[in-house]
């Protein structure tokens, strides 16, 4: 494990010191020095534990020697019911922090959710064993009490009552103890706890516990406890640890309990309260603002890493776009270029065939070898037509020529229409002025689109009308360019009708961010948005 704090000849002295304030000075009713001695064993690893259970028995002896003795100080029978067993209090403290530690819970993991549960239980483990030991000593027989090394209490509960509250307020002690130190120790020693601790510190300063406190400690000299003010101050206390819990998370948590403790222990020193309702109230409130403050960190370190994922999703997809519109900018480049090969070599060829088979026809018998070179003719004028069909689908020459709406309204589409004897309309919505900022990779792509959802109009829906829309605009400098195409046919009869026509439209919008959807009406509407 790795060791947080310092080597033991820094740690002594200043573990000695403040094991002796707390039970000096301290409140007892809250236990700090067991939760002191938790924090202690928990950081540092069990080969020291040895060395460290002989510094808690010494720092419990020094202060028996050093004040209780000259009468400096409170004595033995002010500390608890047991101060010949203080052998037996690190024991006790050794167990309990010995098996959360079975469960994994170690200081770099003991700020989620599980650690701040696990760190409850170890601490309501600590009230209960030291709760048993002080019922022990106040109940068990003369001799087993020396058998074992322990003195009879000096106060005994009679009733139910008063043993219910004996059992209560001893338990509560402990409890209250670890949950106290513990909390602050980890935020305090482990380095991944503190990064903005500053901030935190002056959330607290300035925006929520200044004016309680002062509210809080000016009531205490004026009000009884059973005053209506000082219930409300309390409330407001508690409100003021949710929302400062909801704000920074279980560290914000832990430093408004600590304070909320000191301002009710200062009430309950004024006013002389009910100890167990103090503690009762300190416990509920920093065991839920705890757990709270933890379940919030988690949901933002969960949420933090959703957006990280989220960042790098799009980060690729943007980067899968931008090859996508890389490769379809060389597949139309590689277009272009066999279009004009074939369109320079193969029509060359073909207008030489022609021209040849002209000469032929004059220099051939006029009552032979004539329908011989007109098949050919017929050949080679079909061939043509054919070498113009393939040129024209690799590169479009209207679009190069006319623009994208220009080619959509009169082009090959509108082609298409006529000849089948479909009524078919355009329109243009937007800024018309944004068509020329295109580049040719989205023209291309929405004029494919659109040439391809019209033949499959044509093909499979039986139709009348085709209406295509097109919207263009101009958002946070990137240029929108929505295609509407609509026909009044009878629709799909399921998806399987849908053949690679549709699956091109689909790769085409994707490769420039876009997204296609298609939806069956009366019809067959295809909706596609293209970014760029």
């Amino acid at each position: 494990m790795r060791p947080y704090l310092p080597p033991m000849r820094w740690v002594v002295p200043v573990m000695v010191l403040a094991f002796v304030f707390f039970f000096l000075y301290g409140f007892f009713h809250w236990m700090l020095a067991a939760g002191l001695a938790f924090a202690v064993l928990l950081f540092r690893p069990r080969r020291e534990w040895p060395a460290w259970y002989l510094v808690f028995v010494a720092s419990a002896l020094l202060q028996h020697l050093t004040v209780s003795g000259p009468g400096l100080g409170p004595s033995w029978n002010h500390l608890g019911p047991d101060p010949a067993a203080i052998w037996l209090h690190p024991l006790l403290i050794m167990l309990c922090v010995h098996s959360v530690q079975r469960f994994d819970f170690r200081p770099d993991s003991a700020a989620t959710l599980r650690g701040m549960a696990l760190m409850h239980a170890g601490a309501a483990l600590a009230g209960l064993l030291l709760m048993v030991k002080d019922l022990l000593a106040a109940f068990g027989s003369p001799r087993l009490l020396g058998a074992i090394g322990m003195s009879s209490g000096h106060v005994r509960p009679e009733g139910l009552p008063e043993l219910l509250n004996f059992i209560l307020s001893h338990f509560m002690g402990g409890f209250l103890g670890v949950l106290l130190v513990l909390p602050m120790a980890l935020w305090l020693l482990v380095p991944a706890n503190r990064n903005g601790s500053s901030r935190i510190i002056r959330s607290a300063l300035i925006y929520l516990y200044l004016l309680p406190m002062l509210i809080y400690i000016g009531s205490s000299l004026l009000t009884e406890p059973d005053d209506s003010l000082a219930a409300m101050l309390k409330i407001m206390l508690l409100a003021a640890v949710v929302v400062f819990s909801f704000l920074h998370g279980w560290r914000g948590a832990a430093l408004s309990v600590l304070v909320v403790s000191v301002l009710i222990a200062v009430d309950g020193h004024l006013h002389r309260g009910d100890i167990l309702e103090l503690q009762l109230y300190v416990a509920v409130m920093g065991a839920m603002a705890l757990l709270f403050g933890a379940s919030v960190d988690e949901l933002r370190d969960k949420e933090r890493l959703v957006q990280i994922d989220k960042d790098r999703l799009q980060e690729a997809l943007a980067a899968l776009a931008e090859s996508s519109r890389r490769s379809l900018h060389s597949e139309e480049l590689e277009r272009k270029r066999l279009a004009r090969e074939l369109h320079d070599e193969m029509g060359q060829t073909l207008t030489a065939m022609q021209a040849q088979l002209s000469l032929s026809r004059l220099n051939a018998p006029a009552d032979s070898g004539q329908d011989g070179i007109e098949r050919i003719e017929q050949l080679t004028e079909r061939l043509g037509k054919s070498l113009r069909s393939v040129v024209n689908a690799l590169t479009p020459d209207e679009l190069d020529q006319l623009g994208l709406y220009a080619a959509v309204t009169f082009g090959s589409p509108a082609q298409m229409c006529e000849q089948a004897g479909v009524d078919y309309t355009t329109e243009i919505y937007g800024d018309s002025q944004l068509l020329e900022r295109l580049d040719m990779v989205t023209n291309l792509a929405a004029y494919r689109i659109v040439q391809e959802a019209v033949n499959n109009a044509l093909k499979y829906a039986h139709c009348e009308r085709i209406r295509v829309r097109l919207r263009i605009g101009e958002r946070r400098r990137v240029i929108f360019v929505l295609l509407d195409i609509l026909d009044d046919g009878i629709g799909l009869k399921s998806l399987r009708q849908i053949d690679h026509g549709f699956y091109s439209m689909r790769d085409r919008a994707a490769a420039l961010n876009g997204v296609l959807h298609i939806q069956n009406l009366p019809g067959v509407r295809v909706h596609v948005l293209l970014r760029q």
